[in-house]
């Protein structure tokens, strides 16, 4: 009886919330090997961008989607056609974790190896050795950053397209 009891408030919970819409998404397909993958990007999300006959990244927020066209909050336009490249950051928390600890290990090796040598008085205060250890912790966290990192460049085996799930007006005639 308890179960029926929550099911209906669950279904009553999900019923009066008619508010709910559809959220237009940015979708990635790239066809590598005879495999697809698909990513999405949703409205609100940050976009880093380069356009054709340009040789910088742009980093917006996308507030709307249009058919062919992203508006971005600076209230910049652009046409997916005129796409270059695009950068996602997957935003894995292992990765994420290990690249703040690798940059974290390196600093703090290199700061306690001197601090460590001017309270003992050995000479020299900065060892060489040190250094190359902390540079090295955190080199290899700023290349775990980089590998973080997904570069797709737009041809003719990627595609872009805008879906729009809202299935309110399928009824409606244009």
């Amino acid at each position: 009886m308890a179960k029926k009891i929550s099911i209906l408030l669950l279904f009553f919970l999900f019923a009066g919330h008619s508010h709910c819409y559809s959220q237009k998404t940015l979708e990635i397909l790239i066809t590598r090997f005879g495999k697809l993958k698909k990513f999405e990007v949703h409205n609100g999300e940050f976009l880093e961008y380069k356009l054709k006959g340009q040789f910088s990244y742009h980093r917006n927020k996308i507030t709307n989607l249009q058919d062919s066209l992203i508006v971005f909050s600076n209230d910049s336009v652009i046409k997916l056609e005129q796409l270059k490249a695009i950068r996602l950051k997957n935003n894995i928390h292992l990765v994420r974790t290990f690249q703040t600890a690798f940059i974290g290990l390196g600093a703090g090796f290199f700061f306690l190896n001197t601090t460590n040598n001017l309270i003992n008085d050995r000479s020299p205060a900065i060892d060489p050795l040190a250094v190359m250890i902390g540079a090295g912790l955190i080199g290899t966290g700023l290349l775990i950053k980089q590998i973080g990192i997904k570069r797709i460049r737009i041809n003719g085996r990627k595609h872009l397209k805008i879906i729009d799930l809202n299935l309110n007006n399928l009824s409606e005639k244009p």
